[in-house]
């Protein structure tokens, strides 16, 4: 007796289980999916009771009628209301400075014009600032814009990830005053911004060959023709004569020349691996973005330094050069960079650096890239030249 009530429990056990699962099972789940979705929303809800008081007024009640017209005002009403607040609307955005970097603030202004005699209530603006934010919540709100009249309004905005602004078209929405829907409308753009990556100070530039440089302005300890003197020689046969050291040539009876210092302008190209799969993490802490904010970083110190630098990466070439001017090119190219996919960092190599395989070469990329390549999970910063 006693050895079949283990076995029996659980059969029944088994059973019940089973019979959970099925109760579970969902046949069609994108369909179960929108179903919830529409059944949760407050609309959902007031057009089920809608349709209750109708049912109860038609076959119990006439009362019910009286509930039904009520519940079927507050429904039109919802969805009508939001339509007339933005009738008659136009608004534009614009930013204050034309660039800004990560992590600084800039002024946004945003200027709503109505047209029609009533006012407009419960407005605000979604989408179009905050990359890495999931939810749909507004980023500004306005309480209420009188009829015929102009009104600006000005906030403070700090990105804290590269790139142009506003990133998707923004729209004003409002879903006054019951919420049971919300009507859009689309926003201006008159004047967006550019935003740069976050830089930091870098190591002085690398002492590189002299096919490897141009003339410039940095001075070099060794030999040329146009820096400071570096010490004397005897006389060559093509040295100018006013390189003559008069005083030394005639200590030594000889001809003495002073050599210079050669003013070298180093030529570096700075090479992105942009290839998503090679990069861990997401948003403005994933490594993709700390290797654009390296070069970015690089490009910034050596340029300033007086250097010749350009860029490569997916399929984009950025011919080396020196001066303000090619800062804000790379800045601005490093701050358009989008998100695709990228090429493979060995078909960037074989295609798009080998015009410039006489400069000195930077690669950046990641740890993931070095275990690709047998690095034994080491993080690779390489410097390449022939």
């Amino acid at each position: 007796m006693d050895l079949t009530e283990p076995t029996m429990a659980t059969t029944n056990d088994g059973f019940i289980a089973r019979l959970r699962n099925i109760a579970k099972y969902e046949a069609f789940p994108e369909l179960s999916a929108r179903v919830r979705r529409w059944l949760y929303h407050p609309l959902g809800i007031l057009v089920l009771a809608d349709v209750a008081a109708l049912l109860c007024g038609l076959f119990l009640h006439p009362q019910g009628l009286v509930l039904f017209g009520g519940v079927t005002t507050v429904i039109v009403l919802g969805l009508i209301w939001p339509w007339l607040n933005l009738k008659g609307l136009h608004g534009s955005i614009s930013f204050e400075e034309a660039r800004a970097i990560e992590g600084e603030p800039v002024a946004v202004l945003f200027s709503l014009r109505r047209r029609l005699p009533w006012s407009s209530w419960g407005l605000a603006i979604k989408k179009g600032f905050d990359p890495d934010r999931e939810d749909d919540g507004p980023i500004i709100s306005v309480a209420s814009v009188p009829g015929r009249c102009t009104a600006m309004y000005r906030w403070l905005f700090t990105p804290m990830r590269r790139g142009v602004y506003p990133l998707v078209p923004p729209y004003l929405t409002t879903g006054f005053p019951f919420g049971l829907w919300e009507s859009e409308l689309a926003l201006e753009i008159t004047k967006s911004l550019l935003v740069w990556p976050r830089t930091y100070p870098v190591e002085p530039i690398p002492i590189v060959a002299g096919e490897q440089q141009t003339d410039g302005k940095i001075s070099r300890s060794k030999v040329g023709s146009n820096g400071d003197v570096l010490g004397v020689r005897p006389y060559r046969r093509g040295d100018s004569p006013r390189r003559i050291h008069w005083r030394q040539s005639a200590r030594h009876d000889r001809l003495i020349v002073c050599e210079l210092q050669s003013n070298a302008r180093p030529v570096i190209m700075l090479i992105l691996d942009a290839e998503l799969r090679v990069h861990a993490g997401r948003g403005a802490d994933g490594s993709r973005e700390w290797a654009i904010r390296i070069v970015a970083s690089f490009a910034k110190g050596w340029l300033e330094a007086g250097a010749e630098v350009g860029t490569v990466w997916n399929g984009h070439v950025t011919p080396p050069a020196a001066g303000q001017a090619q800062l804000h090119r790379i800045l601005d190219s490093l701050a358009e960079l989008s998100d695709e996919p990228g090429l493979p960092l060995a078909e960037v190599l074989a295609s798009q650096c080998q015009p410039f395989s006489t400069a000195i070469q930077v690669i950046v990329t990641t740890v993931l890239r070095a275990v690709q390549n047998g690095g034994g999970g080491r993080s690779k910063m390489a410097a390449q030249g022939d």
